[in-house]
């Protein structure tokens, strides 16, 4: 019996190697089974895309808490807390229940690691099944269920018949897992589309849209797109203050979202979207009065995060790809118009950094590159010698705390914008909040 929350996390960091990808269904499907598949006790809607998918997840659970309903959300990689990954109306998993959930499952993996490698479950698969436990035991209304890595062979994809299926983007990411172009990352995308369950998806481009309703279609599917079935106008953009109008099923005009950004508006049309089918699926029905609040009080830490410390505004991002990089640099240039930054830059060894500083490079001053405390970041070197093509004012730090230290030093009081990837925005987050969680993860 583990008893310690550290001792657990030691348990699933370590024995179930963090980052270590396994590939099939097969592991959490036997291992749902073992505890009687939680999963199907609850209505959820389940969130695939390249960006967006975490934003849209946060936006559907407080519009679903802010209807009574008590709601479950899983996302992934955390930036707080590993708790993070699982909460209830908001509230993140204690302690002594990751350790207590965690007791329920260790049994069935003695069972299935005795087996051998293949079917010892790996860490993801162990949080998506404490996820759906603890859900069945807290007895959870909607829950909420993010794809953590493409959708068709993620292990959150153990969904029979989901209340709706959310597919945010398509974009070029994880090209070694899910394939060199947006058509064939799409297909994994549409993986997580179920028989009658209607689809609501953000994709734009003709061609990835097809894919999408391919599938769909395949399945009997209703779907709808953004810009055709619904969608948002902007009214005005400021820091913390986003008004906009959205249409589809009903109009609603002079909505409010503290989320920053043009590309968080259009996350917002697609949370409203599916909530209102989900709901016409379970039988309930989805009202403006609580729409309003959720969208005007949600929060999302990492994602055009600002932090004021001595009068130096910081804003932390995870943007990690391209896509997310273009969103980034619309924002910055909207919201500080005529400005150049410093960046606090960081990125895993695995994602297409030069094409994401590429597109931000003609916005930076000075750049402080770090090393990522992750076993992903080996060559933070690499990354240095990819923004010298572009500056000579960057600068390679061996910790994101030396990088942040040394850009606050010189900064001549524009904002500081640390991006490139969320465990950098991790790392540096718990050193602007001073709120640290011992991670195993590295």
């Amino acid at each position: 019996m583990i008893n310690d929350y550290q001792i657990a996390l030691d348990y699933l960091y370590r024995t179930r190697p963090y980052g270590k990808i396994k590939y099939g269904l097969y592991r959490i499907e036997e291992l749902l089974d073992r505890l009687g598949n939680p999963q199907e006790q609850y209505p959820t809607v389940h969130i695939a895309g390249t960006n967006g998918k975490g934003s849209v997840a946060v936006l559907l659970k407080a519009i679903s808490q802010a209807h009574g309903l008590r709601t479950g959300l899983n996302i992934s990689p955390h930036v707080v807390s590993f708790r993070e990954r699982i909460q209830i109306d908001g509230e993140y998993i204690s302690e002594e229940d990751v350790c207590d959930t965690l007791n329920d499952i260790i049994p069935h993996l003695e069972q299935m690691d005795s087996k051998g490698y293949e079917f010892a479950p790996s860490f993801f698969e162990v949080v998506t099944a404490m996820t759906f436990q603890y859900f069945f035991k807290q007895r959870t209304d909607l829950a909420i269920i993010e794809v953590g890595l493409g959708g068709r062979l993620d292990a959150s994809n153990i969904l029979k018949r989901p209340a709706a299926t959310v597919i945010t983007s398509v974009a070029l990411d994880h090209m070694n897992i899910l394939g060199k172009t947006e058509e064939e990352i799409a297909f994994e995308k549409s993986g997580i589309i179920k028989p009658l369950s209607p689809v609501v998806s953000g994709i734009t481009r003709p061609a990835i849209r097809h894919k999408v309703q391919e599938k769909a279609d395949e399945l009997s599917a209703p779907v709808s797109f953004i810009d055709r079935d619904f969608g948002v106008s902007c009214r005005s953009l400021q820091l913390g203050s986003n008004l906009f109008d959205y249409w589809g099923d009903r109009k609603i005009v002079s909505l409010e979202t503290a989320l920053n950004g043009v590309h968080q508006v259009r996350n917002c049309g697609i949370a409203i979207n599916a909530f209102g089918l989900a709901m016409s699926e379970i039988g309930r029905n989805a009202e403006e009065g609580p729409i309003r609040k959720a969208l005007r009080c949600v929060r999302w830490p990492g994602r055009f995060e600002i932090f004021e410390q001595d009068s130096q505004i910081i804003i932390l991002d995870g943007g990690h790809n391209p896509d997310a990089a273009r969103n980034l640099r619309e924002s910055l240039q909207m919201h500080f118009p005529g400005h150049d930054f410093d960046f606090v830059f960081g990125s895993l060894d695995d994602k297409d950094y030069a094409s994401a500083i590429r597109l931000m490079a003609p916005i930076a001053r000075n750049v402080y590159v770090s090393r990522i405390d992750n076993h992903r970041s080996k060559s933070p070197e690499r990354v240095f010698d990819k923004w010298l093509e572009y500056t000579k004012n960057v600068r390679l730090f061996e910790n994101s705390r030396q990088a942040l230290t040394s850009a606050i030093a010189n900064s001549n009081g524009d904002p500081l914008v640390c991006w490139g990837s969320l465990y950098l925005v991790s790392e540096l987050r718990a050193i602007l909040t001073g709120r640290y969680e011992y991670a195993g993860r590295h």
